[in-house]
């Protein structure tokens, strides 16, 4: 079994093929969300970073394959979900 982080809540989720669960508000409530591997891809190959990345344009991404409710509080938690999940996939990348 994978060793995740404490209290990552990842411990009882299902492994599911195209999947990629984040944690998502102030409360760290796991979403699952599809083709994020796909949306990470593509920004890759645009060489973005995730700081040169704006809100609208991950969300906008995540959302052509995921619903996120078009509220902006909501919104921009994800936002910073997406921001950081991005950053773990290019630092994969790298090594």
């Amino acid at each position: 079994m994978d060793k995740l982080p404490p209290g990552s809540g990842a411990c009882c989720l299902p492994r599911v093929s195209g999947i990629t669960y984040i944690q998502v508000g102030e409360r760290g409530d796991s979403v699952g969300m599809s083709n994020l591997d796909t949306v990470f891809q593509q920004l890759f190959a645009l060489r973005r970073r995730p700081e040169d990345t704006s809100d609208d344009e991950l969300v906008g991404m995540a959302r052509k394959y995921n619903y996120i409710p078009r509220q902006p509080a909501i919104e921009a938690e994800y936002a910073v979900a997406l921001r950081r999940a991005y950053a773990l996939f290019i630092s994969r990348q790298e090594q």
